[in-house]
């Protein structure tokens, strides 16, 4: 029996980044540079069903997503359990996995590889050798500078705006957004990934 071919969207872009709060602004910025880009972003954050396994979730999104962003930050020993979260390469292996043997429908794939310093996840994960990661140091414009140009890049299109507009814009709505999510009856250090995505493409639109 032969396997169907993935349906990808070309507008799909999964994010596989730490959920911390320490990671929030960072979060917040990547969200906002990837719908300014055009795109959607897909995160196992965008559905609570109970009864859908993680790791088929995490499958499902990478399989229909043209591009993936893994931001290995957190390889630090964590406070509580004095060990480093392997969630991030565990799933970045799962995409490199497809490029390399699940054939041509995966090999086009584009993957934006992101972490904190520079050479520190070759120090842990001596296999990512040969890779191009790209070190963001913590700093939502370097962020949203790196997100903005790989986007850019990969997909060729023309209408995507210039790095400097988009993090203005990002400047703006991260000011606005406490007030925005008052208005709409949402706390603002609860706000889940949904209501994030609605509020920031509802901003955007309004700009527009």
């Amino acid at each position: 029996m032969r396997t169907a071919k993935p349906v990808v969207n070309p507008d799909h872009v999964f994010i596989n980044c730490p959920f911390t709060p320490d990671y929030r602004p960072l979060f917040d910025c990547m969200i906002f540079t990837v719908l300014a880009c055009g795109f959607r972003p897909r995160t196992a954050l965008e559905a609570a069903d109970g009864s859908d396994v993680r790791m088929d979730k995490i499958a499902r999104l990478i399989r229909e997503s043209a591009y993936s962003i893994h931001d290995l930050s957190a390889v630090e020993l964590d406070e509580v359990n004095q060990l480093p979260r392997f969630n991030m390469p565990f799933e970045l292996g799962m995409v490199i996995g497809c490029k390399k043997v699940a054939g041509h429908s995966y090999a086009s794939r584009s993957v934006l590889i992101l972490e904190r310093t520079r050479y520190t996840t070759q120090k842990c994960l001596s296999d990512i050798a040969g890779q191009d990661l790209m070190a963001h140091n913590g700093d939502p414009r370097s962020l949203s500078r790196i997100v903005r140009s790989w986007l850019a890049q990969e997909s060729g299109r023309r209408n995507i705006p210039g790095e400097t507009p988009t993090f203005a814009a990002y400047t703006r709505f991260a000011d606005e957004l406490p007030a925005i999510c008052e208005a709409a009856g949402l706390e603002f250090e609860g706000l889940i990934f949904p209501d994030l995505l609605g509020l920031t493409l509802e901003w955007l639109l309004e700009q527009r």
